[in-house]
């Protein structure tokens, strides 16, 4: 029974703080120790900055996001930050 509980433990220990190393959204992440956070904030400032810029390529900046995001593992959240 008591190996059970320490099996039931670690499982939910685990279920509950994986996600939180894997965060993609700046908002909901650690950005000081979480590596995937720091690089999908990387993409969001590029994206920002270059996006305020006149003469731009908007499309370019696009793809390049895009790339960012899929280097960072954050397709996805990448995806819904570029069509805000």
């Amino acid at each position: 029974m008591k190996s059970y509980a320490l099996i039931v433990a670690a499982t939910l220990f685990v279920g509950m703080t994986g996600a939180a190393y894997a965060e993609c959204d700046t908002h909901k992440g650690d950005r000081d120790t979480d590596k995937q956070t720091a690089c999908s904030e990387k993409c969001e400032d590029s994206w920002t900055a270059h996006r305020q810029n006149y003469f731009a390529d908007v499309a370019k900046l696009k793809e390049d996001a895009v790339a960012c995001f899929e280097k960072c593992g954050c397709a996805e959240h990448g995806a819904k930050f570029l069509s805000r």
